[in-house]
């Protein structure tokens, strides 16, 4: 119970400190990262006992995937609040890792909604958030926090995508080809073509999916392959690049890929892009 109250306190006074640091989206920043923190503290405290967060690691190893994913997902916690809610790639792999290991890791599901809306990439907060929603006891408190989040984020997710509507469309043409032949092994190949926003979301804002055997090939990326809503405009910086793998669009050991090309995107564009395999 006293550890209870001392978490309590911790939460109070982080809610205070956002509001009079951030205003009201501080505010709900805060209040989804004591949801998280809370409810991550407390699932380890009356189900996972007394575990020591310095576990080696072939202890975390032994462990049931999910309880190894809880203690991975507050290992990145801890790192984030250290860092003042500033996440580096380090911390976003190890709560993916978390999710990989369990899908329904609420401490990673809630922590990856609050950076990817801090990095203004709404729609995928939205999805984070929606999943860590089913999880939780409807009309609970924490359910109430999540859709109010869940709400902001669309409303901010709109702003955005309206902001971005207004601005003349951008379409860049793009030539693929290999350094060399392709391979027998790499037949059944998929070449992933991305444009990512310098600067903003890691999530591509546009991509195409094309068979290798396909290549060499003339294609276009334009708003018309954005993903979840995203836009290519006049005056945005896009880095242009291409992946050629055996497995999804997250890539594997073995991919091949392109130099990235970075443009300024005027209303037509050009990129050519040659893919070759890792060095050795």
């Amino acid at each position: 119970m006293i550890w209870m109250g001392i978490m309590s306190l911790v939460v109070l006074a982080g809610l205070w400190i956002s509001l009079r640091r951030f205003g009201r989206e501080g505010l709900l920043i805060a209040g989804m990262l004591s949801l998280v923190t809370v409810g991550g503290a407390g699932y380890m405290y009356w189900n996972l006992g007394a575990y020591n967060m310095s576990l080696s690691a072939d202890a975390l190893n032994a462990l049931p995937d999910d309880e190894r994913a809880y203690v991975i997902a507050q290992a990145a916690q801890d790192e984030f609040l250290a860092r003042n809610r500033v996440a580096n790639q380090d911390i976003v792999n190890l709560f993916q890792l978390a999710l990989d290991l369990d899908p329904n890791q609420v401490t990673a599901l809630g922590s990856l909604g609050i950076i990817s809306f801090e990095q203004s990439d709404y729609a995928q907060a939205v999805d984070y958030w929606t999943q860590m929603l089913a999880l939780l006891p409807p009309g609970s408190d924490e359910a109430n926090a999540i859709e109010a989040g869940i709400a902001r984020a669309r409303e901010r997710a709109d702003e955005v995508m309206a902001a971005k509507a207004a601005l003349p469309p951008a379409e860049i043409a793009v030539t693929l080809d290999l350094s060399i032949a392709l391979p027998d092994s790499m037949q059944e190949a998929t070449v992933f073509l991305f444009a990512r926003e310098v600067g903003g979301a890691p999530r591509p804002v546009a991509a195409k999916r094309i068979p290798a055997t396909e290549l060499p090939l003339d294609t276009t990326l334009s708003s018309a392959d954005a993903l979840m809503g995203g836009l290519l405009h006049e005056g945005m910086q896009v880095d242009v690049v291409a992946r050629l793998t055996l497995g999804d669009a997250s890539g594997g050991q073995g991919d091949w890929f392109s130099d990235p090309m970075r443009l300024t995107l005027a209303g037509e564009n050009q990129a050519s892009l040659v893919i070759s395999p890792p060095t050795l």
